[in-house]
């Protein structure tokens, strides 16, 4: 950034001496006017001039790099910015030099002299050619963060989705899975059949979300009750959940299997029995989901994390923001930020 800084600040010097010697060599100017730029101050207030003259225009790059993105869908929105930037670096040119006109005590300094139209004419085209190449230069670097981080989100979501599956289809999950419904065939038929079924729908979504980057909340609400259901007979009904999420909401998307993670962290990570029951809390605002459970923690549990780790970078390309966890006054709370498309 620092080199970058420089290199540009090179240029726009670079291009503030050429703009001065055109001005002075190829413009008639009165014998006052001449004395005034025939110096090092006209010199240098070039140079400053055209330095901020440029940063305004790597930060105005940014914001057409930024307004093309947000009206990518709105096309017709993106010529009129163009026509607008355009147009600012006209009135912008026009207001400077009339400023130095003022300064040089010119008797009519908004009106134009001999060349001087000519001259503006072409110093205006020097800077929308200058403003193109870096806009140009900007997009290939927006372009070039846009794959890496297209990248790295193929990865992160590669290595959730081979946990997720790992989780769900591993010899424990599948052990438990099988006892509690070979126990519910015995002493309670009907269930068993429900059982089969939440079962069968938790394997499906599990596979099926493997080729997606987002999915609905409420595809994930759907598949966390059937999941949910599968702990709550195998653990006796010692584990509920309190579901509030307003209608608005549910059209949000997160990345897949979101909270199948949290539920499992909540079942790992505490003690969960008949005089300890379990209630998680699922409630949603404008901006997050959000996930909370009392602590009950197991003897000698150790806790790594990677699970919200995957999951923090996940939403972070995805989002652009942060998961929040919080765990104080006996709660342990998780905050998703939701994408509204």
């Amino acid at each position: 950034m620092k080199w970058n800084n420089l290199i540009y600040g090179a240029l726009f010097s670079g291009l503030g001496a050429f703009s001065y010697f055109l001005l002075v060599s190829y413009t008639d100017l009165a014998p006052r006017t001449a004395d005034i730029l025939y110096s090092h101050r006209a010199i240098i207030f070039f140079i400053i001039t055209f330095n901020v003259l440029g940063y305004a225009t790597l930060r105005l790059s940014s914001w057409v790099n930024t307004q093309y993105a947000i009206n990518l869908r709105s096309r017709w929105k993106i010529p009129l910015i163009y026509l607008a930037v355009m147009l600012s670096y006209l009135l912008l040119n026009y207001s400077l030099l009339v400023c130095a006109k003022i300064l040089a005590g010119v008797a009519t300094p908004f009106a134009f002299q001999g060349n001087g139209q000519k001259l503006f004419i072409i110093v205006w085209l020097v800077e929308l050619v200058i403003l193109g190449l870096l806009i140009t230069n900007h997009s290939i670097q927006n372009a070039l963060k846009l794959q890496q981080r297209t990248a790295e989100l193929q990865s992160e979501n590669d290595a959730a989705r081979y946990t997720a599956l790992q989780n769900q289809l591993n010899p424990h999950f599948l052990f438990n899975s099988l006892n509690t419904l070979i126990a519910e065939i015995e002493y309670n038929p009907t269930n068993a059949v429900h059982f089969t079924k939440h079962l069968s729908y938790v394997y499906r979504y599990v596979l099926q979300s493997q080729d997606k980057t987002l999915v609905p909340l409420s595809e994930e609400l759907e598949f966390m009750r059937s999941y949910l259901f599968l702990h709550e007979v195998r653990l006796g009904n010692c584990i509920t959940c309190q579901c509030n999420i307003p209608a608005e909401h549910t059209d949000s998307m997160l990345p897949p299997l979101t909270l199948q993670l949290l539920v499992e962290n909540v079942i790992k990570h505490n003690s969960i029995t008949q005089s300890k029951p379990m209630s998680i809390s699922i409630c949603a605002d404008s901006k997050h989901l959000i996930v909370s459970n009392p602590i009950h923690p197991k003897k000698n549990a150790v806790s790594f994390g990677v699970g919200l780790q995957n999951l923090a970078k996940r939403c972070k390309l995805m989002s652009g923001k942060e998961i929040t966890v919080e765990n104080e006054t006996g709660m342990f709370t998780v905050k998703i930020p939701l994408i509204y498309e």
